[in-house]
């Protein structure tokens, strides 16, 4: 039925019995209603999906999940019977921690709504707002959330970047306890291509001849331990990493913890914030500094460690110099990784390639495989390696970033949706490293994140009666995703 403020120019579109035409913010949205028994005993009515619009000029257009068809009876839905599962239920159950710890910050319709839209991104890529929500209404999440009232439009989910982005205290509190939670945290920045017109973040960076369009800077940190992305904020194409740590220690106020930083961030003025309220810190430092200088001549190691990783161990050579009361620096060379360079540089003067010379190999031989770290953290040597040795799982996780995850160009203009968007990516990347976490429990080097979302993608729920039922489920893959805390539903009612 339509309402008495619907004009009788759009009510006269109405589809069909049992739908409804609602106006909002000025458009007309038509609605599936049932009648429902009220605990009085009388009879009312319950608003259910939102199936199309009413546009003046065009009469009903149905959403794209809905197919219309002409019966005597007069023109008929038919909804979807077959659903997309397997995919969205793993990611659903496996990353059940990170849905968690959303609804402790959020209303729980917002908490699914975030992780809704996150888990579409990591299950299917980069994807534009646009085509969110046939993704969504196509797939199981759809039925998980059908108790909420939420939307996945892109007129929604414009509005939910643009909230996140402007109303900043649950998503900064949010990330601060995740932050609370961690004791060392990697930092590093990335850049991603900017292809709108006018963006409020967009300028031309220093990766311009490479990306060969404006850039906005992705700045993330993870725990440098487990591997968990903890915090992400965008910033200015032409802002360098270095200035963007006093604007992040502002906001998020990290406090004892350990931070491991690459050298980009190396200033006197971030090294203090990196030693303010019981923080400490691991940083390289660069070769145009002094310090580094001083540290390099008469070099002479003076102790040796075995580092191991993983199934790999090697000897490193070091020396440890004071440099003040509570920072020394870390001389460490890595004699495989030394020997490796000195191979590979050699074999590339046998191949005449050009640069490549036998003064340039004398002069630089004894520098491969060389760090100089900074540190007033107090950890043994072996320590201070292993901890910046982790820093390099963050180029792994974007790695992810661009080329899983596929975020590497964004057709995003306003700053409030930019930061919102920073923050679905964030949660997005906790999905994937819970992932990557169940994965590692398996104790196998033969699975990837891509192999058991292949394996899960096979499986569909279709809808029979009154039932949505399990197909396409194969009894070896169900064994394999039982392991990683993952067993589906085989029936469900409708």
């Amino acid at each position: 039925m339509a309402s008495k403020s619907i004009p009788d120019s759009i009510s006269k579109f109405r589809p069909g019995p049992c739908t409804e035409i609602k106006k909002i913010n000025g458009h007309f949205y038509v609605y599936m209603y049932s009648s429902v028994q009220l605990p009085s005993g009388r009879w009312g009515k319950k608003t259910g999906k939102c199936i199309g619009s009413i546009i003046l000029e065009k009469g009903f257009v149905p959403n794209k999940n809905f197919v219309l068809y002409q019966e005597s009876s007069g023109l008929q839905m038919e909804e979807l019977t077959v659903l997309e599962y397997g995919q969205y239920a793993l990611a659903y159950d496996v990353a059940r921690g990170v849905r968690e710890n959303l609804e402790k910050f959020f209303p729980l319709d917002r908490a699914a709504q975030i992780f809704s839209y996150a888990c579409i991104l990591f299950v299917n890529g980069f994807t534009h707002v646009d085509q969110i929500r046939s993704y969504y209404e196509q797939g199981w999440l759809s039925w998980e959330n059908r108790n909420f009232a939420f939307k996945m439009g892109r007129t929604a989910l414009g509005n939910l970047l643009d909230d996140l982005g402007r109303r900043t205290t649950r998503v900064t509190n949010y990330e601060r306890a995740a932050a609370d939670n961690s004791s060392a945290m990697a930092i590093d920045g990335h850049a991603i291509r900017c292809c709108s017109e006018e963006n409020d973040l967009g300028e031309t960076g220093y990766k311009f001849r490479e990306l060969k369009e404006d850039q906005v800077n992705l700045l993330m940190g993870y725990d440098a331990v487990t591997g968990m992305p903890l915090f992400a904020r965008m910033y200015r194409g032409t802002c360098n990493d270095s200035s963007t740590i006093p604007d992040l220690f502002d906001l998020l106020q990290f406090s004892g913890i350990l931070l491991v930083v690459d050298r980009v961030f190396y200033s006197k003025d971030n090294l203090k914030l990196f030693s303010a309220n019981e923080n400490t810190y691991i940083i390289p430092v660069p070769a145009t500094t002094n310090i580094f200088k001083d540290a390099m001549k008469g070099l002479r190691y003076t102790d040796s460690f075995y580092y191991r990783s993983a199934r790999k161990h090697t000897r490193i050579e070091y020396m440890e110099r004071r440099i003040s009361e509570t920072e020394s620096v870390y001389v460490f060379r890595d004699i495989d990784e030394n020997e490796k360079c000195r191979f590979n540089y050699q074999h590339s003067i046998d191949l005449g390639k050009s640069g490549y010379t036998k003064e340039k190999l004398e002069k630089n031989k004894e520098l491969f495989g060389v760090y100089v770290l900074q540190s007033n953290s107090g950890l043994p040597a072996e320590q201070i390696f292993a901890g910046y040795k982790k820093r390099w799982g963050i180029e792994t996780f974007y790695q992810y970033l661009k080329n899983k995850g596929d975020f590497n160009d964004l057709i995003v203009q306003d700053y409030y949706k930019e930061q919102g968007l920073s923050f679905i990516m964030l949660i997005a990347g906790q999905i994937h490293q819970t992932m990557i976490s169940a994965i590692r429990k398996l104790n196998t080097n033969t699975l990837s994140v891509e192999d058991v979302l292949l394996m899960a993608r096979c499986m569909k729920m279709e809808r029979r009666g009154n039932l949505w039922t399990l197909k396409n489920a194969r009894k070896k893959d169900l064994q394999i995703l039982k392991k990683l805390g993952f067993e589906p539903c085989y029936s469900a009612p409708v």
